[in-house]
């Protein structure tokens, strides 16, 4: 049985994230989706954008809402207050995470080339696969929707839409 782990601050959840989602999920018996969330981090990132803050139940619901009918994904919320930022504090991330989902972990799937080598060193019994790093299939980041979410609205996944209507006036 392979499980892979598919990792994200999903802030907002978009098509990318649930393309990529759908493809991994068809390459493991299970999936491990990780919501990632540190509130303070966050928290600057939604003020940067003149957003309201998105918390951790927030995302988790949605990509709940969103996977629901793909029966080999666990969506797992994963607090990683007090965790340096990337690359420093990577050992700090694996260990948490490691002793959150208690399972071996096969594959990761990922778009970021630079994550690799603290894959790699991190998580060594697994494979990483990069999925359309060059964002060909769907052209959309979170950063570029919170940027401009009038412009980038149809991006964002579904469950997530309501949250952002407000933001269209």
């Amino acid at each position: 049985m392979k499980t892979g782990l598919f990792v994200g601050k999903f802030l907002p959840l978009h098509l990318g994230h649930l393309n990529a989602i759908k493809k991994a999920s068809l390459n493991c018996d299970k999936l491990f989706v990780v919501v990632g969330d540190d509130p303070i981090k966050n928290k600057k990132l939604c003020d940067d954008a003149k957003i309201s803050f998105i918390d951790l139940k927030t995302k988790t619901e949605w990509v709940k809402l969103e996977t629901k009918n793909i029966k080999n994904v666990v969506v797992v919320p994963f607090d990683e207050s007090g965790i340096k930022s990337s690359p420093y504090g990577w050992e700090d991330w694996s260990k948490k995470l490691k002793e959150l989902l208690k399972e071996k972990i096969d594959i990761i799937f990922g778009s970021e080339e630079d994550y690799a080598p603290y894959y790699k060193a991190y998580f060594p019994e697994s494979e990483y696969v990069l999925q359309d790093k060059n964002r060909e299939e769907i052209n959309i980041s979170s950063t570029k929707i919170r940027g401009d979410i009038k412009k980038y609205f149809d991006y964002i996944a579904p469950s997530a839409k309501p949250f952002f209507e407000k933001y269209l006036k």
